[in-house]
């Protein structure tokens, strides 16, 4: 079975760096990082720089299902690249690129969304096998992003 590559991107208005920092701080981090309806994070331990580990437990029906890497890039405010294990990788490394592209304020500023800072997060996901795989991680790495937006987003 060959490896697999995921890109999950989504647009936040909020500027860069606050959404970067928010993927370093554990008091943040444990407050929008959640990959699915009914998914609690019980604990999270961020050691964030590079060759520093992070370990992120996450709760799903009564059962604690641990989360771990390495950070191998940490790039202030564009880019953190991490290595990823867990359950649904069966225990096996991969490696996560995530990258902030701030994005042009609109050139008339009549649409309210792009009065204030933008980003582009581009999450890239490699090394995961078979479909059934990339496709649990598109929708928590979906679900990931859409809480990072809910919790630092600004509002239209």
């Amino acid at each position: 079975m060959s490896p697999n590559v995921l890109k999950v991107e989504k647009k936040i208005n909020a500027d860069p760096l606050r959404l970067f920092r928010a993927w370093l701080n554990p008091e943040d981090f444990s407050n929008w990082f959640l990959s699915g309806e009914g998914v609690g994070i019980e604990s999270v331990s961020l050691d964030p720089r590079p060759g520093g580990k992070f370990r992120i437990d996450m709760s799903l029906d009564g059962k604690i299902l641990p989360h771990e890497g390495e950070y191998l890039v940490i790039e202030e405010p564009t880019k953190l690249v991490f290595t990823w294990k867990s359950h649904m990788t069966e225990h096996k490394e991969t490696l996560v690129t995530v990258t902030f592209t701030s994005l042009p304020s609109s050139p008339n500023g009549n649409s309210a969304k792009n009065k204030g800072p933008q980003t582009l997060i581009t999450l890239i996901h490699e090394r995961l096998e078979g479909e059934s795989r990339i496709k649990a991680h598109e929708y928590g790495w979906t679900s990931i992003l859409e809480g990072l937006n809910d919790r630092f987003g600004l509002r239209e």
